[in-house]
């Protein structure tokens, strides 16, 4: 019975977060059939693992009923018309993240999701445009699926750009304006190609159209409720049980003063849910590999070049911030001495006194004691694929800067990287699915962590290792937890007095072959856990840049940047102001 209670408090929170988002006391929520824009969500599962999508499909719902409208701009050709209506929901989407940040993380999440299982086959026009306006507008770190149809038409938007954002931005609240803009945005994509309708035979064709579509809706509930009185056992789903399906199908009763209850008691199924103890499936595939190690000397040359060749646009203005971090470094490193001591070391500067008077005491000098402590700084990067491009290459080019900066003040430099050998599980996935499959594997994928640049290694050697980051097909997945680990024990056994790690991502952790296999957000609350006992039970100092993610929900020290161009003045300024205290 304690089931039922959860899955009925869950459908009673998210119908009262849905009337709340919408300001709509009357809006009813649904279960059983999903229809978004009929205000229907799936059921919750037994055990509940679709938390999230439930989430954000009931946010879905709200901004629906808040900003949806029918007034689009319609076209001769179905799959135009299909493009416009996709993306209005998109239009919808990004005024209700703008507003809402609670909602801005649970889209992203699902939006995300459905990057991942996208079918490369499949016409993606309307899921590109999304990405792009997702990712510009709001500063979303989001999937970059492995396509190369994705690629090129990414690559088109860019192209786009300064003629179409602005106007799109402005034209958020008026669905007709921002149909009009995104058909000319097709048109210059060359997915349309046909002459635009009349206005006046547009209008027309929106109001038969409307009312078009009304009547198929109505026809759809009616077939819909004759589908559920003749067939229930059909739909019923095979992981509820008979006692489970007492639930009641059909409004919920969810009054607007018992959302903060309901929401209450969601989070805390979520906490439940995400308690599942992190785990291994196994380790015999994972690899701490030095960067020459996974090129020839001749491929790792080239990438060094051209890594040489990407700094000089931007070299010069994260010298001089690095500069600056170096005057501060020496300074507080320069040697003083107390003078006109009875004992310590002869004063070289007094000894022409006795030369003229022999009886004169001798004089002697003692160093004092440097606060400056001897330091080693650890910078962990991200090396999945949602760095790839520019991010990737700005971390690159501020490593060396930073790296360099530190070696001439005789501070030790590690730069190290994270990531997956395979998409998708690899090698663990492989075995696991041999050894039957077993439920709730743990972390199923084949780690990769990367030494570009061991502490000890003197700097010109070590620099040459760091054009690896921008080798094609290196960058993966991520599982921030046990990189955070594997970084925080290699520093555990060093010797130096202070030990600083900085930490370079740009997003949540994501291993699809894990998060399909455990709850949803088993990855990220290892990471949270993992932080937390590192910085509370160590003596490493920890700091973290995100690149359009939001770490600071992570770390304690923390900073966000919105474009890689950024990362360089902000990793100078979080060591500065380490340094000056």
């Amino acid at each position: 019975m304690q089931e039922k209670s959860d899955k009925q408090t869950i459908k009673d929170a998210l119908a009262a977060s849905a009337k709340a988002i919408s300001e709509d006391t009357e809006l009813s929520i649904n279960f059983g059939i999903e229809n978004l824009r009929q205000s229907s969500l799936p059921e919750p599962l037994q055990p509940v693992k679709n938390f999230n999508d439930l989430r954000a499909k009931s946010d879905q719902v709200a901004l629906i009923n808040k900003y949806s409208s029918d007034n689009l701009f319609k076209h001769r050709d179905a799959k135009v018309n299909q493009i416009i209506r996709d993306l209005d929901l998109t239009r919808v989407e990004l005024l209700g993240s703008k507003k809402f940040l609670g909602v801005s993380k649970n889209l992203k999440f699902l939006f995300n999701k459905n990057l991942k299982s996208l079918d490369p086959n499949e016409d993606s026009s309307s899921i590109v445009i999304s990405h792009w306006l997702r990712s510009q507008l709001l500063g979303q770190d989001l999937v970059n699926p492995d396509s190369n149809k994705f690629e090129e038409l990414y690559g088109k938007l860019i192209s786009f750009q300064d003629k179409y954002l602005e106007q799109l931005e402005d034209s958020l609240d008026s669905s007709l304006d921002f149909s009009k803009i995104i058909f000319s945005l097709l048109k210059d994509l060359e997915i349309s190609v046909d002459e635009e309708i009349p206005e006046e035979e547009n209008d027309e064709t929106n109001d038969e159209e409307n009312e078009e579509e009304s009547n198929e809706e109505e026809n759809q509930e009616d077939d819909e409720e004759t589908d559920s009185e003749d067939g229930q056992s059909d739909e019923q789903d095979t992981s509820i049980d008979d006692e489970e399906m007492d639930i009641e199908e059909g409004e919920v009763d969810a009054d607007e003063d018992s959302w903060i209850e309901n929401r209450s008691k969601l989070e805390e199924l979520l906490k439940k849910v995400g308690e599942q103890e992190y785990k291994v499936y196994t380790k015999d595939f994972d690899e701490e590999v030095k960067a020459e190690e996974l090129c020839d000397s001749e491929e790792l040359a080239r990438l060094r070049s051209r890594l040489d060749q990407l700094m000089e646009s931007s070299k010069n203005a994260i010298a001089k911030l690095a500069n600056r971090l170096q005057r501060l470094l020496l300074a507080q490193q320069n040697r003083s001495w107390e003078f006109d001591k009875e004992e310590g070391q002869l004063d070289p500067s007094k000894l022409h006194k006795i030369i003229v008077d022999p009886l004169t005491p001798l004089s002697f000098k003692i160093e004092k004691d440097s606060e400056f402590k001897d330091t080693l700084v650890s910078i962990l990067v991200d090396s999945s694929g949602s760095m790839r491009g520019r991010s990737m290459t700005t971390a690159a080019i501020c490593a060396d800067i930073i790296g360099s900066t530190l070696d001439r003040c005789n501070i030790k430099t590690e730069i190290l990287g994270f990531t997956t050998k395979h998409w998708k599980g690899g090698d663990s996935r492989k075995l696991w699915l041999e050894q039957g499959k077993m439920p709730n594997p743990g972390r199923l994928n084949d780690l990769r962590h990367i030494i570009f640049k061991p502490a000890d290694q003197a700097w010109r050697r070590g620099r040459k290792n760091l054009g690896l980051m921008l080798r094609e097909g290196l960058l993966k997945e991520n599982v921030d937890g046990e990189a955070l680990m594997w970084a925080q024990n290699r520093l555990g056994k060093r010797s130096e007095q202070r030990k600083i790690l900085m930490v370079i991502s740009d997003g949540a952790p994501v291993d699809d072959s894990t998060l399909s296999t455990n709850s949803t957000n088993y990855l990220d609350t290892h990471l949270r856990d993992v932080i937390k006992k590192v910085e509370n039970s160590s003596e490493t100092e920890v700091i973290a840049i995100g690149i359009g993610h939001d770490v600071t929900r992570y770390y304690k020290k923390a900073v966000t940047i919105h474009r890689a161009e950024e990362l360089g003045g902000a990793m100078l300024d979080q060591l500065t102001s380490l340094f000056e205290t």
